[in-house]
């Protein structure tokens, strides 16, 4: 059996989609049937150039995808509106590059930290270090073009436009020592269900979706209120905590506490009414 390397073959390409991500994370809920089949399309086009999509011409990117051009356009600008692509207009070669904000996700460890698979820039640094106790005149010369390259290559990212830039639609840089003090507390916390993956997504879709709320005093309070009430770990305490960030994004949203005649009409259940009701009248007196 020949070895690809040896007919000059490029090697197959894949990616990796884990279960629970894709079935419980925010793309599913974020876009429709159509929006995620495309999106799919997307993850095998950017497993051709390492996490990004060159796009001459959308015409016959949509042809190619078996699509109408109307709904690549929309499924475009709704992957960049919900953060999960970004988008760079290079003018000289009048081309879209739409990079996966977390491809890195949907790679094996192994590849991502190859040391073969750094960036140029690292590649680049890398030689310079390796490089620095050699003198002969040869070297010097090649150090010189390998600097006039580098000087191109700046001069190429400057002719790069970022179009749709907002911090919606930036990569997800969310703290380490954040996300294992959340993961940390929850692990500790006594009578609830940790699960180390479904408990980092619940932290990265928090962090997403509602960027402006403190998640770690937010769960400590959570925490404190299940210490003093164990029975509610019984009823799926990761909604419950769910539900629980949702609220206090609505509250920071309005910049206050709801009225008590909004409180009453969102109270569904005829008991919860008649207990805020007799509260009510209780705080007054």
């Amino acid at each position: 059996m020949v070895d690809d390397k040896k007919k000059g073959r490029r090697p197959a390409t894949r990616f990796l989609v884990w279960a629970e991500q894709w079935l419980l994370g925010s793309t599913r809920t974020e876009l429709t049937n159509e929006e995620r089949a495309v999106f799919v399309d997307f993850l095998c086009l950017a497993a051709l150039r390492e996490g990004c999509v060159e796009v001459y011409s959308r015409d016959q990117s949509a042809a190619q995808l078996l699509i109408t051009r109307e709904l690549l356009d929309k499924c475009i600008e709704k992957f960049i509106r919900t953060g999960k692509i970004t988008r760079k207009y290079k003018k000289r070669e009048k081309k879209e590059i739409f990079c996966l904000v977390k491809w890195e996700q949907y790679q094996p460890e192994y590849l991502w930290k190859d040391p073969k698979r750094l960036t140029r820039k690292n590649r680049g640094a890398k030689s310079q270090k390796n490089d620095a106790h050699v003198v002969d005149k040869g070297k010097e010369r090649k150090g010189e073009k390998k600097k006039g390259k580098e000087r191109k290559e700046k001069d190429s990212i400057k002719n790069e436009e970022p179009l749709n830039q907002s911090p919606q639609n930036s990569p997800l840089h969310s703290s380490p020592s954040i996300k294992e003090e959340f993961l940390l507390a929850l692990k500790k916390c006594e009578g609830y269900p940790y699960d180390e993956v479904k408990d980092s997504l619940l932290f990265d879709i928090t962090i997403k979706d509602f960027p402006d709320i403190n998640i770690m005093r937010q769960v400590k309070r959570k925490i404190e209120w299940w210490e003093l009430h164990p029975d509610a770990l019984k009823a799926d305490p990761r909604k419950q905590l769910q539900d629980f960030f949702t609220e206090e994004d609505k509250f920071q949203k309005r910049g206050g506490p709801q009225s008590i005649g909004e409180i009453m009409k969102e109270l569904q259940d005829p008991d919860h009414r008649n207990w805020a009701k007799k509260f009510i009248e209780k705080a007054s007196r």
